[in-house]
């Protein structure tokens, strides 16, 4: 049996699939259970001869070995980040001396500015250690993404992925790079264009479409995007990232396949920079260039090998992205899309395929189910109007963006940019309307106590459907 079972040949994409799933597990595995004696490079060295041997003969022994293999993987770095994460611990009530990079673009907030540490350097001597760090310090200090700050103040205890957090320290100096990131000024520059045209409310909205920024939305807006279940609109991510591919390789693929690739993957690359490397735009624009790569060589590409060999990828890159939101929705919601999507259309149509609207609805129901979980987990609270308000906006949702790019790319065209300006205030007024409306319909947000583990067992009620509805085509296929 073990003869039959291990040395019966495989195809190598098992390989793979195999690693990736031990690196899901891995992490896991490593940060619960806090495993950090895998320091060795040596250890890397083992996975690398391992998957070379695995490749060259494809047996199902090295499958089993290839999933043991990621495993080890991801805790030699799950042990970098808790080595990191342990040195932050023993500085917690102490007074300390940092420097660390702006990590994305710092929120201000009644008198606060709220950002994200990399890169830290500790003390006088910079010990350089991995992690992040959450700061508040007061207004008033002009420090935007990718400036390096220096700070002093007393460590805190950490939460979520933060290993520490400073509140109010001192701010010691802010460098600015000379002659910095020529992406963040020329979004910086964009978005400027935008705001001397469109009012502020709708520039707000409009660039955090198109560019993820949300600093320019209000405090009220924002919370009725949460109230409506329209959070993930204003977080540049999938789809915003496909509406600009989908558009860049339709028209750079009338020139050739390869300038069809070549423009996309460049759209996508500036794209990321320009929103920053948050969790969610990580996974859409790495599950991009995957997809244009799929398309130009002609392969077909399952869509739960993506998603697996994606997780991989970016918990290799930031193992903590395991417990953050971003990540979590970010996944779920393209895993709704892309694996129930599919199954409730075969239900509701059959073997027809579904219009606009049904597609819309489906879709959108499917990216809800597989969200719902970690939504009451993380915030207690879901909308029962979620997918009517996201078939109100969802539709016109590349308009929206379309109309502030061109805003923003005819600003030098005064009769030109003042028409175009003009449709899309219009159109964004009519989402933060559609928004402000459902928003104050409260009775209809269902609400509970947030943290209860539970919630998670709603997705047997997914899983297990698929699951047999899988088994039974198996089963008659095999008639």
């Amino acid at each position: 049996m073990f003869k039959i079972l291990f040395g019966k040949v495989v195809h190598q994409s098992w390989l793979i699939v195999a690693m990736c799933v031990g690196i899901i597990i891995g992490v896991v595995v490593g940060l619960v259970f806090r495993v950090d004696y895998f320091m060795s490079g040596w250890w890397t060295v083992l996975v690398i001869l391992t998957m070379v041997v695995g490749y060259l003969k494809p047996k199902g022994v090295f499958v089993v070995l290839a999933l043991l293999a990621g495993m080890v993987l991801a805790l030699c770095r799950v042990a970098e980040e808790l080595a990191g994460d342990e040195y932050v611990r023993s500085l917690y009530d102490a007074e300390v001396v940092v420097t660390g990079t702006v990590c994305g673009d710092p929120e201000e907030d009644e008198g606060e500015i709220k950002m994200k540490l990399t890169d830290l350097r500790f003390g006088e001597e910079e010990v350089a250690v991995k992690g992040n760090l959450y700061v508040k310090i007061n207004g008033g200090v002009d420090v935007q993404r990718e400036d390096l700050v220096r700070l002093e103040g007393k460590m805190l205890n950490g939460f979520g992925t933060y290993a520490g957090f400073l509140y109010k320290p001192r701010v010691v100096k802010v460098l600015r790079p000379e002659p910095g990131s020529w992406v963040l000024m020329l979004r910086n520059w964009f978005a400027e264009r935008v705001k001397e045209l469109i009012p502020e409310e709708e520039a707000g909205l409009g660039l955090s479409y198109l560019l993820g920024m949300k600093t320019g939305l209000s405090k009220e807006l924002s919370e009725n995007l949460r109230v409506v279940g329209l959070t993930h609109i204003v977080v540049a991510s999938g789809a915003h990232l496909s509406i600009l591919v989908e558009v860049a390789r339709k028209l750079f693929g009338k020139l050739s396949r390869f300038a069809g690739l070549l423009f996309s993957v460049v759209f996508v690359v500036i794209f990321m920079a320009m929103v920053g490397w948050t969790p969610s735009i990580m996974r859409a624009g790495v599950m991009a260039i995957l997809t244009l790569v799929t398309w130009y060589v002609g392969r077909k590409i399952f869509a739960w090998r993506l998603i697996l060999m994606v997780m991989a990828f970016t918990l290799m890159l930031e193992p903590e992205f395991v417990i953050n939101l971003g990540w979590l929705l970010s996944f779920a919601s393209y895993m709704g899309i892309m694996m129930l999507g599919p199954y409730m259309c075969k239900f509701f149509y059959g073997e027809r395929k579904p219009g606009f609207v049904g597609s819309t609805v489906m879709m959108t129901v499917s990216a809800t189910v597989m969200t719902l979980p970690i939504i009451l987990y993380y915030y207690g609270a879901v909308s029962l109007i979620a997918v009517v308000a996201n078939l109100l906006i969802l539709p016109t949702l590349s308009v929206a963006m379309g109309l502030v790019f061109m805003t923003g790319a005819l600003a030098s065209m005064p009769g030109v940019s003042v028409v175009v300006a003009w449709c899309a205030k219009m159109l964004l007024y009519f989402h933060i309307a559609v928004v402000s409306w459902f928003g104050g319909m409260r009775e209809l947000l269902v609400e509970m106590p947030v943290g209860q583990v539970w919630v998670f067992l709603l997705y047997l009620l997914v899983v297990v459907p698929m699951a047999v509805g899988l088994i039974w085509r198996k089963v008659v296929k095999l008639r």
